[in-house]
């Protein structure tokens, strides 16, 4: 046993005597010793005689350790909250910027879509005019019906001269499909858009809309418009172009595959791509058999062209268009008194032929 020698209570442990003397307050009194105000432990209000004790107390009250531990899980929990709204801070934002590139790709959407609409409806008007040129029926007077066989050799040889001028817009492709098969198509009817070839076993298509040529022509440059493609996306990235230049691109690039795989009705979209690319063949090879009437007539008689233009249902204008090819308002009001004349006796003369033949029709 071990006994305090001041109050001289005993203990089973030195330790015991020695924390009794520091901190019991009558053993305290008998020592001469005072607890003070100045050593009170805040966390649970003992008192201590001096700083040292008081530090020495800190270290293992069970009320600081146990408001240490509220401390901690608090300011844990603080920071679990903390981090949870700000990953929903970042999952809103990352929503929100989805949101706003979702809009601005409708938005390029609806201005491409916006634009094509506007082409279309020139190329309508420019369409819908009136033309001197053409009989009350509408039709396209062949003279030169011999056009070569449109063979799959032909449609492959398409892709050798497909260059990247020609695969960027509908104009580029249009005008290489009409200048490669000029010399097998022919518009037999524009306002039905209705073309006529023949294919490898001499058997005469009528193709309305270019719905089988279209996508055998895309399907034969296939291979050539994918290399094509990326070559252009690299020029894109090399040279910072705007976004929306490249979203146009790619769209249409798409819009030619989906042409190509005729599945089913094709998107808004490819339908008017794949409409524009008909009235623009049909507008390229009108002209381009145009240019081989009038290169036909100037072989032809008079005679020979007025029964042709006759036959064929042609009116005067016609008659008068193919054997002066040249020749427009402002010659007609400068010509010479010997051309007025001559011109007038080729009027007369196909009217008067043109009754005749009506007569003869009859009967």
């Amino acid at each position: 046993m071990f006994t305090c020698q001041y109050c001289k209570k005993e203990f089973t442990t030195k330790g015991n005597v020695i924390t009794h003397q520091k901190s019991t307050k009558y053993c305290l009194e008998l020592q001469g010793k005072t607890l003070s105000d100045d050593f009170q432990c805040k966390y649970c209000i003992k008192k201590f005689t001096t700083q040292t004790n008081l530090n020495e107390h800190v270290l293992v009250c069970k009320k600081k350790i146990k408001k240490d531990n509220e401390e901690k899980e608090k300011i844990e929990k603080t920071l679990h909250e903390i981090e949870i709204r700000s990953l929903k801070e970042d999952h809103k934002k990352d929503i929100e910027r989805q949101h706003k590139e979702v809009e601005i790709l409708r938005d390029i959407i609806s201005k491409l879509e916006a634009k094509i609409e506007q082409y279309e409806k020139r190329m309508y008007d420019m369409a819908s005019r009136p033309n001197n040129n053409s009989n009350n029926n509408n039709k396209t007077v062949v003279i030169n019906n011999t056009n070569l066989p449109l063979t799959n050799e032909v449609l492959r040889q398409c892709a050798t001269t497909f260059t990247i001028d020609n695969a960027r817009t509908i104009g580029g492709i249009t005008k290489h499909l009409t200048s490669s098969l000029e010399d097998h198509i022919t518009c037999t009817d524009p306002s039905r858009n209705i073309f006529k070839y023949t294919n490898e076993k001499d058997e005469e298509i009528v193709d309305q809309d270019l719905e089988n040529l279209i996508p055998q022509y895309l399907t034969a440059v296939k291979d050539r418009n994918n290399f094509l493609y990326d070559e252009v996306c690299k020029y894109f990235s090399d040279n910072n172009i705007s976004l929306g230049v490249q979203m146009d691109y790619a769209v249409f690039y798409n819009a030619l595959n989906s042409i190509i795989e005729k599945k089913g009705h094709q998107n808004k979209y490819s339908e008017k791509c794949k409409q524009r690319m008909v009235r623009e063949c049909r507008k390229q090879f009108l002209e381009k058999n145009k240019h081989k009437e009038k290169e036909i007539a100037k072989k032809m008689t008079t005679d020979e062209i007025m029964m042709m233009v006759i036959e064929s249902g042609g009116s005067l204008t016609d008659f008068i268009d193919k054997i002066f090819p040249n020749q427009d308002i402002q010659d007609i009001d400068d010509e010479d008194e010997e051309m007025f004349h001559y011109r007038r006796k080729m009027e007369d003369e196909f009217i008067a032929k043109k009754r005749e033949w009506k007569k003869t029709q009859s009967i």
